[in-house]
């Protein structure tokens, strides 16, 4: 009897051992083979990159580790073909920067439109009431809206802050961005303020002429420009309105920085204004696979609840069905659509406006 019993629990036993194997097989058989990715990206998107929640979720649904060197949209796209061969991705923020790399003769396997986000004006409370009496700025239900062909025209005009009431402002009214010819961030905030400056009209060939030497005399004013819009937007929190009254970043920005920082965002939140200019533009962050490798990571950001992070931790309007609560984040003044837009100048008009200023 008790042999029968010892035979009895080698078996259950073995039975165990047998299911446990195929059990493991079977997911070893599923899981994905792991590998890096290797690529640029913009500055913008590092916090995505870092997330932790995004890193278990692409490692585990798709095998992979994306590792990357932030770089300005246009030094990407501008590389050597030999030096695009040390990356399997390409990652800037604008549709532009995919047409400059076209016409560069560079070769992709995929490329996709993966995220996007607006371009913004940030500026403090006693600019924006400011800016509001004097018709240049409306706050409807502290949404604040700002007429750019206004207020293009009081930068073009070397108009003082303290005609408009801001006396502790030094000097003109100016609107700081990143260097237009290396960021994105800039280069969107070049075109929209070109159209700005032609009536509200996407700058043609016709009305170049007329806007170039406006653009020129605005941008000579400005004087050293950041590389980087993350570096633009720390400085802008972090010296005040002294030192940076009114700058042109990405919507995402504060949106991201309202999680990252909670505390830090807290002390702030009620002095700093998002001014969404009407009308605004896109900046659409374009994903470009050189390789295979490339195009796996590409599944990996299109991914449904990737995206789904993009916008809950990071702020960017990725329109994906429920990813765009404006509940998710305790921001004022945060729209809950974006729909006053407007093109950008063709590629070969804002390569002439980008020469006008180098």
């Amino acid at each position: 009897m008790k042999a029968n019993k010892g035979k009895i629990i080698g078996l259950i036993v073995l039975v165990i051992v047998i299911l446990v194997a195929i059990f493991y097989g079977t997911y070893n058989a599923r899981k994905p083979s792991q590998i890096e990715i290797n690529g640029l990206i913009g500055s913008e998107k590092q916090g995505l990159f870092d997330d932790q929640e995004f890193k278990d979720l692409v490692a585990k649904k798709y095998g992979l580790t994306y590792k990357y060197t932030k770089s300005g949209s246009f030094d990407q796209v501008n590389l050597s073909s030999e030096d695009l061969k040390k990356y399997d991705y390409l990652f800037p923020s604008n549709q532009l920067a995919l047409e400059v790399f076209k016409n560069n003769n560079h070769k992709s396997t995929k490329n996709e439109i993966v995220l996007n986000t607006p371009i913004v004006l940030y500026t403090r409370k006693p600019v924006a009431e400011a800016l509001i009496n004097h018709g240049i700025v409306k706050s409807n239900n502290g949404i604040y809206e700002v007429d750019m062909t206004k207020l293009s025209e009081l930068v073009l005009n070397s108009t003082k802050w303290a005609d408009i009431g801001v006396p502790e402002l030094y000097g003109d009214i100016l609107i700081d961005s990143t260097n237009p010819n290396r960021s994105n961030s800039g280069n969107m905030f070049l075109g929209l303020l070109a159209n700005s400056l032609n009536n509200g009209k996407v700058v043609d060939r016709s009305s170049l002429a007329e806007v170039k030497p406006k653009i020129k005399t605005i941008y000579d004013n400005l004087g050293y420009m950041q590389v980087n819009s993350g570096d633009l937007f720390e400085q802008f929190l972090k010296q005040g309105m002294g030192a940076f009254p009114i700058i042109a970043g990405y919507e995402n920005q504060i949106l991201e920085f309202s999680k990252e920082n909670p505390e830090i965002f807290n002390k702030v939140k009620d002095d700093i204004v998002i001014m969404y200019p009407t009308p605004t533009v896109w900046s659409s962050h374009v994903f470009i696979a050189l390789n295979e490798n490339g195009s796996r990571a590409l599944e990996g950001l299109v991914d449904s609840e990737v995206q789904d992070i993009a916008w809950k931790n990071h702020g960017f309007r990725t329109g994906v069905s429920g990813t765009t609560d404006i509940k998710d984040f305790d921001v004022n003044g945060l729209r809950d659509s974006i729909v006053t837009v407007m093109p950008m100048p063709s590629v070969d008009i804002m390569n002439e406006l980008m020469a006008e200023i180098q």
